[in-house]
């Protein structure tokens, strides 16, 4: 198989460099991204580190202590 040499900014090094799995080789990389293979748990928890998503649990948190349940 013939390779060819890409340049890449340095940012996006970094990001291809944390996106690996194992050993996984940048090609093998750049081509499940590009073959949309997506991991979801890759997205698992992401809204928890996002400080609105808080404010916002919060708030639901606080109209469920309110609600009162029918029967």
């Amino acid at each position: 198989m013939t390779s060819k040499n890409l340049s890449v900014k340095e940012d996006v090094y970094k990001k291809l460099r944390e996106a690996k799995k194992g050993n996984e080789s940048f090609s093998d990389v750049i081509e499940r991204l590009l073959d949309g293979g997506h991991d979801l748990m890759a997205f698992a928890g992401i809204l928890s580190r996002d400080k609105e998503f808080e404010r916002v649990k919060s708030d639901i948190q606080q109209v469920r202590k309110r609600t009162v349940l029918r029967t």
